[in-house]
């Protein structure tokens, strides 16, 4: 008698290696929980998200973080995450996430979008 075989588990992980996401004329720094920085524009965070809409709109404290000259936003997403949200709102290749965990998250996260 033969094993049933996960065909899941045959399927080798197929990660793009995290490359720092870093648009020239950007203008605002995503900082992810695990410290890692992402240069975007704002108008495209506002376009695709209402949260970010609503989030841009406020007044920043003046003591608000600032990096190489942008404000800067921290967020709850990890930087894997965060690369996968961002490399579909950029029209550069698609990051695979590694995880099924992390897939169910992002399709949570665009639900709420």
């Amino acid at each position: 008698m033969r094993e049933y075989e996960d065909p899941q588990t045959q399927i080798g992980p197929t990660i793009s290696p995290l490359r720092p996401f870093c648009v020239s004329d950007a203008n605002l720094i995503v900082r992810s929980s695990d410290l890692v920085d992402f240069r975007v524009h704002k108008s495209v965070l506002a376009i695709a998200s209402p949260i970010f809409s609503d989030a841009l709109t406020l007044p920043q404290p003046s003591d608000s973080e600032v990096v190489d000259g942008f404000p800067m936003i921290q967020v709850s997403e990890d930087s894997e995450v965060l690369n996968c949200l961002l490399s579909i709102l950029y029209p550069v290749p698609t990051v695979i996430p590694s995880s099924y965990e992390k897939v169910s998250y992002l399709l949570s996260t665009f639900q709420r979008i």
